[in-house]
């Protein structure tokens, strides 16, 4: 018989064990399990705001990410064991309880139930207010050679307390007729997106969400704070005259906890090298969050940014 050299005969034996493989083929049919579907929470309550929440229902891995709206809900507030009233339904999931205003330093407790899935609860804190003390305006220009106004705010953050804070402003400004060239009389609202990049402080240690700027008093706590912040002329347009709201937001460190999660999911999101971020949620046997926030604010009336010439 003939005899062939070891090199042949390996690669006789790789060519034979590529057919192998390609031979055994076999698609294998994976069962996931389909955990049960529950209530989804989503409110932030205010002393400046009507109270209103979100229900929604979860989604399994296998469902894309449409909204699930929950329609026919039974919604309930509560301050400790006293019923404070039954929200009414609105369209698109959402809830309210229009004659109720929740108080700064208070605790309410939301329970939600449907038919088919089980009930959920869930505890807000209204955190007491800490004032601003100043704020003060300076307009510069940008690297861009874009107008920018920077925002000082100084506060006093009260010592021996974890104090969350959130930071935004409404701009309200003229509304400019570019086909007359003229103001129309009417004005516009509207939060601005701010950015905390000229600050050092803010630019490690703040979080920006939905164009906020959110952070905690841990490297500051009983001391007095001066944080600074950016808005674009993008807000201002043509007008000449500016009104600002800034707004400091003590914020239920729940909600802060919420944010961060969020923050880290959407960054991991679509990344198959990231490992998988839960959500925070502090509803009792379901998901979301619902949680309270008091603010402070302080109006500023300065000239616009952008002229028409």
């Amino acid at each position: 018989m003939k005899k062939y050299p070891t090199r042949y005969r390996l690669q006789l034996a790789a060519i034979l064990a590529v057919f192998g493989l390609v031979s055994c083929e076999k698609i294998i049919d994976i069962s996931i399990p389909d955990k049960e579907r529950k209530i989804v929470v989503n409110g932030l309550i205010s002393p400046n705001h009507q109270v209103r929440v979100n229900l929604s229902r979860s989604l399994s891995v296998l469902e894309n990410d449409s909204l699930i709206s929950i329609t026919g809900g039974d919604v309930s507030l509560f301050h400790g064991t006293d019923l404070i009233g039954k929200f009414q339904e609105e369209t698109g999931g959402y809830y309210s309880l229009p004659d109720f205003k929740p108080q700064v330093g208070q605790t309410y407790r939301l329970t939600a139930s449907y038919d088919g899935l089980n009930p959920v609860e869930a505890n807000a804190i209204l955190p007491p207010l800490v004032p601003i003390v100043s704020v003060d305006t300076a307009t510069l220009i940008g690297e861009w050679g874009q107008q920018e106004l920077r925002l000082s705010v100084k506060f006093n953050d009260p010592a021996g307390v974890h104090n969350v804070y959130g930071f935004g402003v409404d701009v309200t400004y003229k509304e400019f007729d570019y086909g007359t060239m003229t103001y129309t009389g009417k004005k516009l609202s509207h939060p601005s997106y701010i950015f905390g990049n000229s600050d050092k402080f803010l630019k490690d240690e703040s979080t920006n969400f939905e164009g906020k700027l959110f952070f905690e008093d841990l490297l500051f706590d009983g001391l007095m704070k001066t944080v600074e912040f950016g808005i674009t002329d993008y807000s201002f347009f043509e007008s000449d005259t500016v009104w600002l709201d800034v707004k400091m937001e003590q914020i239920d460190p729940s909600y802060y906890l919420y944010v961060l999660s969020y923050d880290a999911y959407q960054q991991a999101h679509g990344n198959p090298f990231s490992e998988p971020v839960q959500v925070y949620t502090n509803v009792k046997g379901g998901f979301g969050i619902f949680s309270g926030s008091s603010s402070a604010s302080f109006s500023i009336i300065t000239s616009g940014m952008r002229k028409f010439e």
